[in-house]
């Protein structure tokens, strides 16, 4: 009654502004309460749309024949105890009510592509949307044929109280058994001869017994362990230690079930990777030349970041060694490994830059993301931008005069009096751009620039253009001078947390089913082609325009591996998955028995069908719409 008294009132409000309008505000034409008449319908009818009255059924109140709502999710893809296909007996039952007169249509989260195959293809098991859209359309009688394993059982309940439908469900197989590898992360190592751990859940099984699941380093099994099967609905998380790998670099593992009864074989494996010899998303320090400043800012970047942190040293052809404490340290890794460790790294330290270098280091050197770079000479100031001249021999005090920088604050603190000199500066053509700390020779002079913060889209880099920094934390009055300026640019570097990828790649190693893939292209600006191949056969080949991020369509459950070119140059590479597990054999079967009945003064207040499904009220308001625009233009109003 209140709805009905608060819709009488809008509409009477809605007509009476319009006659107020056409009769005090517009210009006298002929035919002018006409126009008004036709405005004020079209508001009521927007009002009715806005209220959505129920419209009663024609006849006996079935506007449409009886409905079979046919699951089309992965789960039922899944085998009976049988050994029969859930979705063939599905198909099977649901063509025989067809024959009867049932229409017959699926759910089940399916995209447009996929809901004309054949096959179950969904992801989502929700009901509750389409027994909604049989009220609406004038249903009254819906047979459900399913494996019972909704995800939306909560809502289904209360639809059932709520909606006018006869409402009668076919389980399928909801007992087919089934145990499944949710999960599986695998820890980083910074060592390759240090053991990685790995994480597994599993759901499934017979609640109080156990599942065997077997661990995988790419095609050798490396680890067994036993999982207590949780109960229903639910998932069960257990460590299980692993044997060194094989390797350095980028690993894959997989966790497998072992002779598991598994209705669903998709979700009996999951994929992982993990980086060996450094750990992803730490502090990775890579010197092309032999120098204590690694030894003294390895460990203040950990500790004054809390991130991981690794270094490699130069140390011959393709040779590199491990640096940071005795207990982090490795023995010698190829450029392989390194590239890799400053590819994923959240801040690349690049120690020694100069006309000598590794090209694949200077491309990282100058990608995206958050770098700190100490340049030796001119060429490899000028290769991050900043013109320099030749290195100047000298003692190079740190001056007292601290420019105005976004560092300026935490360095204002510093006492510079007693502080031993710098070696050799590069001094910069532009003095004043991104100066942070000025240095003077013999400690008189003028102020030059000894290190540089530059500020851009794709991230942030520092450049130190003196060297000798680890003179100040070499005695004892310096050391918290040193620590306080690099904890000040490690601050600001991080402080920048855009999504930056230093080279086209992945974001995700493993990418979830039925996901677009999410490229970041690193700092080309160019085309950047993405070959994707699964096996000897290329699934897609894409140009892209970078710099950022792109997405790319949805692949197949599988292991892929990917090329990205740069024009004919080949400038990154590796492997992803899309994992095949799902999360739709999880939920635990809706058990129609509790859900109560259909009957009652509940369902009888909602029969009929809603106003806003019907197509006339909006053809109404746009033939009136059009009509008062035609007759305003041609009695001369606007």
């Amino acid at each position: 009654m209140i709805r009905a008294l608060l819709f009488l009132a809008l509409a009477a409000g809605a007509v009476a502004y319009t006659y107020w309008v056409y009769v005090r505000v517009e210009l006298p034409v002929p035919g002018a309460r006409r126009l008004a008449a036709a405005r004020a319908a079209a508001l009521v009818l927007v009002l009715l749309l806005l209220f959505d009255p129920k419209l009663p059924s024609p006849g006996n109140g079935a506007q449409s024949g009886p409905w079979v709502l046919l699951d089309a999710s992965l789960s039922m893809s899944a085998t009976s105890v049988e050994g029969v296909s859930l979705w063939e007996r599905a198909r099977t039952r649901a063509d025989e009510l067809a024959s009867d007169g049932y229409r017959v249509v699926r759910f089940g989260g399916a995209s447009e592509a996929e809901r004309d195959l054949d096959v179950p293809a969904g992801s989502l098991s929700e009901l509750t949307p389409s027994l909604q859209l049989a009220a609406e359309s004038g249903a009254r009688e819906v047979v459900v044929l399913s494996d019972m394993r909704f995800d939306d059982a909560v809502a289904l309940r209360s639809a059932l109280q709520l909606l006018p439908l006869d409402v009668r469900f076919e389980s399928v197989g909801a007992s087919a058994p089934n145990a499944g590898v949710r999960s599986l992360t695998v820890s980083d190592v910074r060592r390759p001869t240090d053991a990685p751990v790995a994480e597994v859940e599993v759901f499934g099984g017979v609640p109080g017994d156990s599942v065997e699941v077997a661990v995988w380093e790419d095609d050798r099994e490396v680890a067994r362990a036993w999982v207590a099967a949780p109960s229903a609905g639910r998932a069960t998380r257990q460590t299980i230690p692993l044997p060194p790998a094989t390797e350095s670099g980028r690993t894959r593992y997989t966790a497998r079930l072992v002779d598991a009864a598994d209705a669903y074989p998709d979700d009996g494996m999951a994929p992982a990777y993990a980086n060996i010899g450094h750990e992803e998303g730490g502090i990775v320090l890579v010197s092309l030349t032999p120098d204590w400043e690694p030894r003294y800012l390895l460990p203040v970047l950990q500790e004054v970041s809390g991130l991981p942190t690794s270094g490699f040293l130069a140390a011959g052809d393709d040779q590199w060694v491990s640096m940071g404490r005795a207990e982090d340290r490795a023995g010698p890794v190829d450029s392989t490994t390194v590239r890799t460790a400053a590819a994923s790294a959240t801040v690349l330290v690049v120690h020694g830059l100069g006309a000598e270098h590794p090209e694949w280091l200077a491309a990282l050197a100058t990608a995206p993301g958050r770098h700190l770079t100490f340049a030796t000479d001119r060429a490899g100031s000028g290769l991050l931008g900043i013109a320099t001249g030749e290195p100047e021999d000298g003692e190079w005090y740190a001056s007292p005069d601290v420019p105005v920088s976004p560092i300026a604050g935490s360095l204002s603190g510093i006492d510079v009096q007693g502080l031993p000199p710098l070696g050799t500066l590069l001094t910069p053509d532009q003095r004043d751009r991104g100066a942070s700390l000025n240095v003077q020779r013999s400690g008189a002079g003028a102020p030059t620039t000894a290190l540089v913060l530059d500020d851009h889209e794709e991230g942030r880099r520092v450049v130190a253009l003196a060297s000798g920094f680890w003179r100040w934390a070499a005695r004892d009055e310096g050391r918290a001078a040193y620590r306080q300026l690099w904890s000040a640019v490690v601050g600001w570097l991080l402080a920048d947390q855009t999504v930056t990828t230093a080279e086209p790649r992945p974001l995700r190693r493993v990418v979830a089913r039925d996901t677009p893939v999410e490229w970041g292209l690193g700092g080309l600006d160019g085309p950047v082609g993405i070959v994707v191949s699964r096996g000897d056969s290329i699934v897609s080949d894409t140009v892209f325009t970078g710099p950022g991020t792109v997405s790319s369509s949805a692949l197949p459950p599988g292991e892929y591996s990917f090329t990205a070119l740069s024009g004919a140059d080949t400038v990154s590479g590796g492997r992803f998955d899309v994992a095949s597990t799902t999360d739709e054999m999880i939920p635990v079967p809706f058990e129609s028995s509790s859900a109560g009945g259909t009957s009652g003064p509940i369902a009888d207040l909602s029969a009929g069908i809603p106003l806003r499904t019907t197509p006339w009220p909006y053809l109404a308001i746009l033939l009136l719409l059009c009509g008062e625009w035609i007759v305003r233009r041609r009695s001369g109003l606007r």
